[in-house]
Parts: structure tokens; C-alpha cells; sequence
């Protein structure tokens, strides 16, 4: 069946990704409990994914530190795509009235929505000094956005009512090498930092009648080489007292354009977000919101993220979290997501997240990490 052969896992497995119009990037389990927040709390290896200017802040006040291995997946359905394919599917070869009506009803229903499926494996080892803090990350993006267009026989309804379901998958992988310093300004400390990133593009393009769409078929369609292309981050935070800080950053300040074999463009395109922290020891607040849209380069919705979160720190053992977000981009009609988590020290950090929304949209997380 349509839900399980095609999207939940056989997408998730086997095609590629398009991070553009998922909610600001699955960092760490930390943010993604919290909200997916990470402008201005957390540790030196989410910094150096996320903010490079959070390196010398160093909250846990690490040497070294480790983050290995660290998976996440997410699933944003907008309008239980999903489930009502399935059953369409389900229904192909009945002649009972009823049931056509039923697929013209799904079909009418999903035109132009889309479904988002997400795999992010990321690692990363930082070293950091009393001036200068440096490291270096591996990264990764599978996902896939797929969307429903080119009703046939269903206005008026007709004996085959069928639509068209496009995939486009971008797999993104980049190496960064993050670097931060710090300076003292009348007490206030300011904390920059750059990440070089060398990005490798891959994609996948996949259209077929939703009447016989196979995960056979996805999973032997071949990819497509773009290439490769470097670019730089750079981020910055502001201690504007000892429990308050803010952050910005700037990811892709060279901007990039790939374009696939059928003239579809992938942009690399500048984007901002800001956030602000709140740190009282054992309980932290903070939130983060996208500066910019980031267009869709499918049939999903633009993103425009804004993130809450809180976490309460148990004698630096235990760590309990919470966070919401929502997309604030004009037009779009993606579920706000619920998150939780949880941390614990066991000679090393055990960190976990979830992620719930409405329409059959969810997302788990889980990472070890080492400190010393």
C-alpha cells in the first residue's frame, strides 16, 4: 500500500532530500526537544552546526568534546497526504459508484499538497581554548518532498479517476570546519565565529500516476551528480548579561545554484535567524525565529520558523525539555509542532527528542556525546 511501500519508509530509505522547506535544521537532540532552538543555548558541538559565534561560550565548560552518533527523522504531512493515498490506492478496480466518488473526494482533497520525509546523521568533535575554539563536522540532509498535481477524470468524475505524484530529492553532504573567538567590549562579552563548508549535491526526480506508484520504482531511479561547492557561515552572540545572550547567524553567505538535468534549480541562498537565552542555572529559556523565508524548491510549503523552549537541568544529570514551533511563512499550511525530550549523564551524555504535529506529522532524535 501507498503509506507504507512509498513514503514512510521506502523515501525515508532509499531516495534523497530537500532540506529547503523543513523548519531551520536538526542540529542536535538538545534543540530539537527545545523547539529546534540553538541560536543562543547549548553546547560547543551544536554551535558548531548551528552558530559558530555559541563556540566560545562553552556552556558546560568542555576541553573537548564529541558528538557521535547523532540521527534524526522527521515526517511533516501537510493534510494527512499519506493515509488518504493509501487509501485511494486501496480502492483502484472498484466499479461501485461509491467508491469512485471516494477516490474523486481524496483526489480533489490532496491536489497540491505535499508530504516532507527527513533523515539527518550528523557528528562532530570541537576544541576549545581560552581564546580560540575550533573543530570540525560532518553533516548530512535525506529527504525527499513529494506532491500531488495533474488530476485526470475527476471533474467531471470519470472511470479512472488517477492524479500525478512528483518526488524531488536533494542529498546534501558537507564537511565544516567551524572556528570561534571571543572579545570583551565594557564588560560585555562578544562571541564570533566562521564555519568553511564544502557541500556535495546529489539528487533524485521521480514522477508517476499515483495509481502505480512502487518504492521499487523510487528506489531504482538513478541519481543525478550537480557537484560540489563551498561557502562559509558565520554567527555571532552577545552577552548582554551573565544570564541573557543573543545570537545571530548567517548560513550560506555565498550563495549557490544547481540545476538539475530537467531545469529544476536548487538555490543555496544567504538565510538569517536570530534567537535570545535565557540561562538561570537550572532552568534555561529560549527562543529562535528564521530573518528570512526559504522558498520551496518543490511543491511544499516556504518555511519561516518560529521556535520556544525550556529546559530544567537536575544537578547536571538529568535534563528535561520542552519546545514548540511553527512556520510563520506566508501561505503555508504545515502543523505546528509539539517537542519533548529528555538528558542524563552516564559517563557520557544520552540525549533523546520527539516531535509531534497534527496530519500524521512526527520526528525523533537521538545522539550520544562525549565531554572531557
Amino acid at each position: 500500500m501507498f503509506q507504507r511501500s512509498l513514503l514512510t519508509a521506502g523515501l525515508l530509505i532509499t531516495a534523497v532530500s530537500n532540506v529547503h522547506a523543513l523548519p531551520y535544521g536538526f542540529f542536535d537532540a538538545r534543540s530539537v526537544a527545545m523547539g529546534n532552538v540553538s541560536m543562543a543555548t547549548g553546547g560547543v558541538t551544536t554551535a558548531a552546526l548551528s552558530n559558530p559565534g555559541m563556540l566560545m561560550v562553552n556552556e558546560y565548560d568542555d576541553s573537548y568534546a564529541l558528538l557521535l552518533p547523532a540521527i534524526g527523522a522527521q515526517v511533516i504531512d501537510d493534510g494527512n497526504v499519506v493515509e488518504q493515498l493509501d487509501e485511494f490506492q486501496s480502492l483502484l478496480g472498484s466499479t461501485n459508484p461509491a467508491d469512485l466518488l471516494r477516490q474523486q473526494e481524496i483526489l480533489i482533497g490532496i491536489e497540491d499538497d505535499s508530504v516532507i520525509a527527513a533523515v539527518i546523521p550528523n557528528a562532530a568533535f570541537v576544541s576549545s581554548g581560552e581564546n580560540f575554539t575550533w573543530g570540525i563536522t560532518y553533516r548530512a540532509n535525506a529527504v525527499v518532498s513529494a506532491t500531488v498535481v495533474d488530476l485526470v477524470d475527476v471533474n467531471p468524475i470519470g472511470p479512472s479517476p488517477d492524479g500525478t505524484l512528483k518526488a524531488l530529492g536533494v542529498t546534501i553532504q558537507e564537511v565544516g570546519i567551524p572556528m570561534g573567538t571571543a572579545l570583551s567590549i565594557s564588560g560585555i562579552q562578544l562571541s564570533l565565529g566562521v564555519t568553511p563548508r564544502y557541500v556535495q549535491v546529489d539528487v533524485k526526480e521521480y514522477s508517476s500516476p499515483l495509481s502505480v506508484a512502487n518504492i521499487d520504482d523510487v528506489k531504482n531511479t538513478p541519481s543525478e551528480d550537480l557537484g560540489a561547492f563551498t561557502t562559509f557561515d558565520a554567527g555571532v552572540t552577545l552577552n548582554l548579561i551573565d544570564t541573557f545572550r543573543v545570537g545571530l547567524v548567517a548560513k550560506n553567505l555565498v550563495e549557490e545554484t544547481k540545476t538539475t538535468s530537467v531545469g529544476r534549480k536548487v538555490n543555496f541562498k544567504t538565510h538569517l535567524r536570530a534567537g535570545a537565552a535565557l540561562d538561570l542555572g537550572v532552568v534555561t529559556l529560549a527562543a529562535d525565529m528564521d530573518l528570512t523565508e526559504r522558498d520551496p524548491i518543490a511543491g511544499e510549503n516556504p518555511s519561516k520558523s518560529f521556535s520556544v523552549g525550556a529546559e530544567i537541568d537536575a544537578f547536571s544529570t538529568v535534563q528535561l525539555r520542552a519546545g514548540y514551533q511553527t512556520n510563520l511563512a506566508n501561505g503555508a499550511t504545515d502543523p505546528d509542532l509539539l517537542s519533548v525530550g529528555a538528558g542524563i549523564w552516564l559517563g557520557f551524555n544520552l540525549d533523546i527528542a520527539m516531535v509531534v504535529g497534527e496530519n500524521s506529522s512526527y520526528g525523533a532524535f537521538i545522539q550520544s556525546g562525549f565531554h572531557f
